[in-house]
């Protein structure tokens, strides 16, 4: 009788996981989706966007829930330009939410700016209607806006975009660009205010200090190795590994920055790397064709494959684990020079977004080290 009880127990069990999948079987979610302003004086914004992208992922890499790190997706728009169409409220998407950040980096780097009408409530509507936001309450979901034009700019009333957010509980962060003591401030702030966000004034010209490390060089030598352990497949393999050298290349001194997030596990590229794709079971290697895989995998039999795929991961994980040691070694030194010359990197666009996000992911229950 025990037997049978427990024989339907298990049963009963693995049929209420196939037929009611839950939350505790899949990582946690954290989406940002980044709009920013690109008419003529925003030039200093969109640099720092640039350039310190990586530092504001790598400020994420040690953050967990349930014991897992969390998957991550960023989204991206820019607005206020007059080379986008006005019937479209000078608004545009330049990517969906996205986990391959060489994508969004491709993206930054795009975006040229020209004077324009900045409308505010067209931009955060159209992120909450056009973006694929996780309907799981339990995952982390927050719009940075930057600007700095008054935010009722346009035709689309400011407080019922930034609803639209509230009633998803999705958050809203504003990012004055301007003066502190502007009278168009305040509006910026009420926005973040009603979504329960923060609001932020920065100035947008400020240059971002870059510390120089006794390591820098070795990070980038194991960044060169890293690259080299990527297999690309498929339709979208040369594109894809044509697309990381060249934000290699953009990232410029911010190299060192940029390598370390490709040590983190937030750095994916599933859509045209082999092993990424394994891992997320996206493709298995029986159903890949030889015209599918790089010329060096091309005649291999499967166990072949196999092997190949393993040792390149196996280098992978090697090379990521040295440069996340040098990573710890220049974070201490960057702060000691820091402490030392009294310099901060505070009223810039990363600072401000890494603190909120800190303080915003561990009101949600993320873990932060």
């Amino acid at each position: 009788m025990q037997k049978l009880t427990r024989i339907f127990f298990v049963t009963a069990l693995a049929l209420s996981i196939l037929c009611f999948p839950t939350k505790a079987f899949a990582k946690a979610k954290i989406q940002i989706a980044i709009l920013l302003d690109s008419s003529n004086s925003m030039d200093g914004l969109i640099d720092q966007t640039r350039t310190q992208i990586w530092q504001i992922v790598n400020s994420l890499t040690k953050v967990t829930k349930d014991g897992e790190v969390p998957e991550l997706e960023v989204a991206l728009y820019h607005y206020g330009n007059d080379n986008l169409p006005s019937q479209e409220g000078f608004v545009r998407l330049l990517t969906g939410f996205s986990s391959e950040l060489d994508l969004v980096s491709e993206k930054l780097f795009s975006i040229q700016t020209n004077g324009g009408q900045e409308y505010a409530g067209w931009v955060i509507r159209s992120a909450m209607q056009q973006l694929n936001w996780s309907k799981d309450k339990e995952d982390f979901r927050v719009i940075f806006i930057a600007g700095n034009e008054p935010f009722d700019q346009g035709p689309i009333v400011w407080s019922e975009a930034v609803n639209l957010a509230v009633k998803g509980d999705i958050l809203v962060n504003t990012i004055y660009c301007g003066s502190a003591e502007s009278q168009e401030r305040q509006l910026w702030a009420s926005g973040a205010n009603l979504a329960k966000g923060s609001h932020f004034n920065i100035n947008q010209d400020k240059k971002i200090e870059f510390i120089k490390s006794p390591y820098d060089e070795e990070i980038a030598t194991w960044n060169t190795k890293l690259n080299q352990t990527y297999i690309p497949y498929g339709a979208t393999g040369e594109v894809g590994q044509q697309r990381q050298a060249i934000e290699d290349t953009n990232s410029g001194q911010n190299l060192v920055s940029r390598g370390i997030s490709k040590a983190s596990e937030y750095y994916n590229n599933a859509s045209w790397d082999l092993i990424d794709a394994l891992d997320k079971g996206i493709v298995t290697l029986e159903q890949l064709s030889d015209n599918a895989l790089p010329p060096a995998m091309r005649g291999m039999t499967l166990a072949q494959k196999r092997e190949y795929v393993a040792t390149k991961k196996a280098e992978r994980e090697r090379i990521q684990a040295t440069i996340r040691d040098l990573y710890q070694k220049r974070s201490e030194y960057v702060a000691n020079q820091r402490q030392a010359n009294a310099s901060s990197g505070d009223n810039t666009l990363d600072y401000v977004i890494i603190e909120s996000l800190r303080k915003q992911l561990a009101a949600k229950g993320f873990k932060l080290q």
